[in-house]
Protein backbone atom coordinates (compact mmCIF):
# COMPACT_ATOMS: atom_id res chain seq x y z
CA UNK A 1 0.00 0.00 0.00
CA UNK A 2 3.19 2.36 0.18
CA UNK A 3 2.51 4.01 -3.27
CA UNK A 4 -1.11 4.17 -2.40
CA UNK A 5 -0.38 7.00 0.22
CA UNK A 6 -1.71 10.43 0.41
CA UNK A 7 0.00 12.66 2.63
CA UNK A 8 -2.12 15.52 3.77
CA UNK A 9 -0.59 18.42 6.11
CA UNK A 10 -2.54 18.09 9.61
CA UNK A 11 -0.14 20.91 11.26
CA UNK A 12 -1.99 24.01 9.43
CA UNK A 13 -5.26 22.77 9.01
CA UNK A 14 -6.02 20.35 11.55
CA UNK A 15 -9.95 20.00 10.34
CA UNK A 16 -10.71 20.81 6.34
CA UNK A 17 -14.23 21.02 6.01
CA UNK A 18 -15.72 22.26 2.62
CA UNK A 19 -17.89 21.43 -0.35
CA UNK A 20 -16.97 19.34 -3.50
CA UNK A 21 -18.99 20.73 -6.60
CA UNK A 22 -17.95 18.62 -9.41
CA UNK A 23 -19.28 19.37 -12.99
CA UNK A 24 -16.89 17.25 -14.97
CA UNK A 25 -16.11 13.64 -14.50
CA UNK A 26 -13.91 13.26 -10.97
CA UNK A 27 -12.31 9.60 -9.62
CA UNK A 28 -9.39 9.23 -7.62
CA UNK A 29 -8.07 5.60 -7.60
CA UNK A 30 -7.21 3.33 -4.84
CA UNK A 31 -5.19 5.23 -2.16
CA UNK A 32 -5.40 5.48 1.84
CA UNK A 33 -4.42 8.14 4.17
CA UNK A 34 -3.98 8.41 7.90
CA UNK A 35 -6.95 11.41 8.61
CA UNK A 36 -10.57 10.42 8.59
CA UNK A 37 -13.04 11.81 6.09
CA UNK A 38 -16.82 11.75 6.73
CA UNK A 39 -18.89 12.67 2.98
CA UNK A 40 -22.34 13.83 2.94
CA UNK A 41 -23.81 13.62 -0.54
CA UNK A 42 -25.91 16.54 -1.57
CA UNK A 43 -26.34 16.02 -5.23
CA UNK A 44 -25.85 13.14 -8.18
CA UNK A 45 -24.14 10.05 -6.90
CA UNK A 46 -20.70 8.55 -6.30
CA UNK A 47 -19.18 5.35 -6.76
CA UNK A 48 -17.02 3.74 -4.08
CA UNK A 49 -14.96 0.88 -3.16
CA UNK A 50 -13.78 0.67 0.47
CA UNK A 51 -11.98 -2.18 1.07
CA UNK A 52 -13.33 -5.28 -0.21
CA UNK A 53 -16.44 -3.64 -0.93
CA UNK A 54 -18.33 -1.23 -3.56
CA UNK A 55 -21.70 0.79 -3.44
CA UNK A 56 -23.30 3.82 -4.83
CA UNK A 57 -23.86 6.59 -2.87
CA UNK A 58 -26.69 9.09 -3.16
CA UNK A 59 -28.22 12.49 -2.34
CA UNK A 60 -28.88 12.43 1.31
CA UNK A 61 -26.90 9.58 2.42
CA UNK A 62 -23.63 9.47 3.80
CA UNK A 63 -19.89 7.59 3.63
CA UNK A 64 -17.16 7.46 6.57
CA UNK A 65 -13.42 6.59 5.71
CA UNK A 66 -11.80 5.75 9.08
CA UNK A 67 -7.88 5.97 8.44
CA UNK A 68 -5.79 3.32 6.99
CA UNK A 69 -9.01 1.69 4.63
CA UNK A 70 -7.65 1.58 0.93
CA UNK A 71 -10.79 3.06 -1.05
CA UNK A 72 -11.61 5.09 -4.33
CA UNK A 73 -14.17 7.78 -5.57
CA UNK A 74 -15.47 8.75 -8.56
CA UNK A 75 -18.44 10.50 -9.94
CA UNK A 76 -21.40 8.69 -12.08
CA UNK A 77 -23.17 12.07 -12.99
CA UNK A 78 -22.49 14.95 -14.28
CA UNK A 79 -22.83 17.48 -11.65
CA UNK A 80 -22.18 16.04 -8.33
CA UNK A 81 -21.84 17.82 -4.77
CA UNK A 82 -20.92 16.58 -1.53
CA UNK A 83 -20.26 18.03 2.06
CA UNK A 84 -16.41 16.87 3.49
CA UNK A 85 -15.41 16.95 6.75
CA UNK A 86 -11.38 15.70 6.84
CA UNK A 87 -9.70 15.25 10.32
CA UNK A 88 -6.88 13.53 11.91
CA UNK A 89 -8.29 11.46 14.49
CA UNK A 90 -5.28 12.63 16.84
CA UNK A 91 -7.01 15.87 16.64
CA UNK A 92 -10.82 14.66 17.42
CA UNK A 93 -12.28 15.84 20.68
CA UNK A 94 -12.58 12.79 23.27
CA UNK A 95 -16.42 11.74 23.53
CA UNK A 96 -17.80 10.39 26.33
CA UNK A 97 -16.65 6.99 28.73
CA UNK A 98 -18.91 4.33 27.93
CA UNK A 99 -18.82 1.81 30.94
CA UNK A 100 -15.18 1.65 32.01
CA UNK A 101 -13.88 2.77 28.35
CA UNK A 102 -13.48 6.23 27.27
CA UNK A 103 -13.62 6.31 24.08
CA UNK A 104 -10.74 7.56 22.63
CA UNK A 105 -9.05 8.31 18.86
CA UNK A 106 -7.22 5.47 19.30
CA UNK A 107 -9.67 2.98 19.65
CA UNK A 108 -11.59 4.88 16.35
CA UNK A 109 -8.19 3.88 15.10
CA UNK A 110 -8.11 0.59 16.36
CA UNK A 111 -11.40 -0.04 14.47
CA UNK A 112 -9.25 0.57 11.28
CA UNK A 113 -5.93 -1.20 11.89
CA UNK A 114 -8.17 -4.00 13.06
CA UNK A 115 -10.07 -4.45 10.46
CA UNK A 116 -13.58 -4.38 12.25
CA UNK A 117 -16.53 -4.91 10.04
CA UNK A 118 -18.46 -1.58 10.65
CA UNK A 119 -20.96 0.07 8.16
CA UNK A 120 -18.82 2.74 6.14
CA UNK A 121 -22.06 4.11 3.93
CA UNK A 122 -25.36 5.68 6.10
CA UNK A 123 -28.85 5.20 3.64
CA UNK A 124 -30.82 8.22 3.72
CA UNK A 125 -33.43 7.07 6.32
CA UNK A 126 -30.36 6.13 9.02
CA UNK A 127 -28.77 9.97 8.15
CA UNK A 128 -32.26 11.99 8.49
CA UNK A 129 -32.61 10.46 12.37
CA UNK A 130 -29.08 12.19 13.09
CA UNK A 131 -28.61 15.77 12.85
CA UNK A 132 -25.55 14.82 10.77
CA UNK A 133 -26.00 16.84 8.17
CA UNK A 134 -26.86 20.09 9.94
CA UNK A 135 -23.56 19.72 12.22
CA UNK A 136 -21.60 19.03 8.56
CA UNK A 137 -23.41 22.16 6.97
CA UNK A 138 -22.49 24.11 10.24
CA UNK A 139 -18.97 23.29 10.39
CA UNK A 140 -18.15 24.23 7.01
CA UNK A 141 -20.11 27.47 7.43
CA UNK A 142 -17.43 28.05 10.38
CA UNK A 143 -15.04 27.27 8.49
CA UNK A 144 -15.57 29.83 5.23
CA UNK A 145 -16.25 32.49 7.32
CA UNK A 146 -13.59 31.79 10.40
CA UNK A 147 -15.12 34.24 13.06
CA UNK A 148 -14.04 34.09 16.33
CA UNK A 149 -13.41 31.11 17.86
CA UNK A 150 -14.46 29.07 14.63
CA UNK A 151 -12.16 26.27 15.11
CA UNK A 152 -13.73 25.19 19.12
CA UNK A 153 -16.93 25.35 17.05
CA UNK A 154 -16.30 22.50 14.13
CA UNK A 155 -14.38 20.52 17.22
CA UNK A 156 -18.13 20.75 19.36
CA UNK A 157 -19.40 19.42 15.85
CA UNK A 158 -17.31 17.39 14.98
CA UNK A 159 -17.70 15.64 18.93
CA UNK A 160 -21.43 15.16 18.32
CA UNK A 161 -21.14 13.85 14.31
CA UNK A 162 -18.78 10.77 16.30
CA UNK A 163 -21.37 10.11 18.62
CA UNK A 164 -23.82 9.54 16.29
CA UNK A 165 -22.13 7.91 14.33
CA UNK A 166 -20.88 5.42 17.54
CA UNK A 167 -24.51 4.97 18.16
CA UNK A 168 -25.36 3.59 14.98
CA UNK A 169 -22.40 1.35 15.29
CA UNK A 170 -22.75 0.51 18.67
CA UNK A 171 -26.95 -0.21 17.86
CA UNK A 172 -25.68 -2.76 14.97
CA UNK A 173 -23.71 -4.78 17.16
CA UNK A 174 -20.04 -2.94 17.64
CA UNK A 175 -19.45 -3.50 21.37
CA UNK A 176 -17.37 -0.62 22.76
CA UNK A 177 -15.93 -2.72 25.83
CA UNK A 178 -14.25 -4.99 23.35
CA UNK A 179 -11.96 -2.21 22.11
CA UNK A 180 -9.00 -3.03 24.68
CA UNK A 181 -7.34 0.34 24.39
CA UNK A 182 -3.88 0.08 26.17
CA UNK A 183 -1.89 2.58 27.56
CA UNK A 184 0.26 3.09 24.57
CA UNK A 185 0.36 6.29 22.52
CA UNK A 186 -0.46 5.38 19.20
CA UNK A 187 1.63 7.21 16.81
CA UNK A 188 -1.36 9.16 15.07
CA UNK A 189 -2.49 10.58 18.30
CA UNK A 190 0.86 12.27 18.92
CA UNK A 191 0.08 15.90 17.67
CA UNK A 192 -3.15 15.90 20.34
CA UNK A 193 -0.52 14.58 23.44
CA UNK A 194 1.84 17.46 21.83
CA UNK A 195 -0.56 20.06 21.64
CA UNK A 196 -1.55 19.01 25.29
CA UNK A 197 2.10 18.80 26.81
CA UNK A 198 3.05 22.07 24.61
CA UNK A 199 4.32 23.58 27.96
CA UNK A 200 6.39 20.78 29.33
CA UNK A 201 9.74 19.26 27.71
CA UNK A 202 8.76 17.11 24.92
CA UNK A 203 11.83 14.45 23.83
CA UNK A 204 11.28 12.41 20.64
CA UNK A 205 13.24 9.78 22.43
CA UNK A 206 10.22 9.47 24.93
CA UNK A 207 7.51 9.66 22.24
CA UNK A 208 8.91 7.13 20.48
CA UNK A 209 8.75 5.37 23.66
CA UNK A 210 5.16 5.64 24.43
CA UNK A 211 4.18 4.92 21.19
CA UNK A 212 6.48 1.58 21.84
CA UNK A 213 8.59 2.06 18.90
CA UNK A 214 12.17 2.74 18.40
CA UNK A 215 14.11 5.96 17.75
CA UNK A 216 14.46 5.60 14.54
CA UNK A 217 11.19 3.25 13.79
CA UNK A 218 9.34 6.38 15.22
CA UNK A 219 11.13 9.45 13.64
CA UNK A 220 10.78 7.30 10.30
CA UNK A 221 7.07 6.88 10.21
CA UNK A 222 6.40 10.68 11.98
CA UNK A 223 8.35 12.14 8.89
CA UNK A 224 6.17 10.17 6.70
CA UNK A 225 2.46 10.88 8.11
CA UNK A 226 3.35 14.14 9.05
CA UNK A 227 5.69 16.10 6.50
CA UNK A 228 8.30 16.98 8.76
CA UNK A 229 10.79 15.70 11.80
CA UNK A 230 9.52 15.07 15.24
CA UNK A 231 11.53 17.74 16.88
CA UNK A 232 10.36 20.27 13.76
CA UNK A 233 6.98 19.42 14.20
CA UNK A 234 6.77 20.09 18.21
CA UNK A 235 8.99 23.66 17.41
CA UNK A 236 6.29 24.96 14.88
CA UNK A 237 3.35 24.07 16.80
CA UNK A 238 5.31 26.29 19.15
CA UNK A 239 5.69 28.83 17.05
CA UNK A 240 2.04 29.07 16.10
CA UNK A 241 1.35 28.82 19.87
CA UNK A 242 3.21 32.43 20.19
CA UNK A 243 1.93 33.87 17.33
CA UNK A 244 -1.78 33.17 19.12
CA UNK A 245 -0.60 34.31 22.10
CA UNK A 246 0.99 37.52 20.95
CA UNK A 247 -2.21 38.77 19.10
CA UNK A 248 -4.63 37.64 21.25
CA UNK A 249 -2.80 38.69 24.77
CA UNK A 250 -0.98 41.28 26.53
CA UNK A 251 1.36 38.64 27.95
CA UNK A 252 5.06 39.63 28.02
CA UNK A 253 7.68 37.80 26.16
CA UNK A 254 9.40 35.96 28.86
CA UNK A 255 5.68 34.76 29.86
CA UNK A 256 4.98 33.71 25.97
CA UNK A 257 8.09 31.90 26.14
CA UNK A 258 7.07 29.93 28.81
CA UNK A 259 3.74 29.15 27.78
CA UNK A 260 4.49 27.88 24.67
CA UNK A 261 7.47 25.50 25.79
CA UNK A 262 10.28 27.00 25.09
CA UNK A 263 13.58 27.11 27.08
CA UNK A 264 14.11 30.72 27.10
CA UNK A 265 12.91 33.67 25.77
CA UNK A 266 16.00 33.96 23.19
CA UNK A 267 15.54 30.91 21.76
CA UNK A 268 11.92 31.78 20.99
CA UNK A 269 13.02 34.76 19.65
CA UNK A 270 15.61 33.15 17.43
CA UNK A 271 13.69 30.70 16.33
CA UNK A 272 10.23 33.02 15.80
CA UNK A 273 12.59 35.04 13.68
CA UNK A 274 14.47 32.23 11.91
CA UNK A 275 10.52 30.87 10.87
CA UNK A 276 8.72 34.30 9.76
CA UNK A 277 11.33 36.78 9.57
CA UNK A 278 10.42 39.22 12.17
CA UNK A 279 10.84 39.29 16.30
CA UNK A 280 8.14 38.93 18.02
CA UNK A 281 7.71 42.50 19.35
CA UNK A 282 7.42 43.51 15.45
CA UNK A 283 4.69 41.16 15.04
CA UNK A 284 3.03 41.99 18.10
CA UNK A 285 3.31 45.95 16.46
CA UNK A 286 3.39 46.36 13.05
CA UNK A 287 2.82 49.68 13.23
CA UNK A 288 5.90 50.60 15.00
CA UNK A 289 7.58 49.23 11.82
CA UNK A 290 5.91 52.22 9.64
CA UNK A 291 7.86 54.92 12.20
Amino acid sequence: MANLFEFADMLDHKYECFIEDHTTHYEVGLHWHYFMEILYIVEGQVRLQIGNQEFIAKPGELVVLLPSILHSISTLTDKCVYSVIKFSPGNAPDAPSHGNVGWRESALLRLASEGRDIRAHFPREMVEKTHIRAFMEQAIAEMQSQPTGYISVISSVLRIVLIELIRIWESEGLNLNSLHVDDALNIEAVPAYIDEKLGDTLRVEDLAQMCNLSYSQFSKKFKKMFGRSCKQYIEQVRLKKVQTLLTTTSMDINTISQEAGFSDASHMIRSFKSEFGITPRAYRHPEEQNI
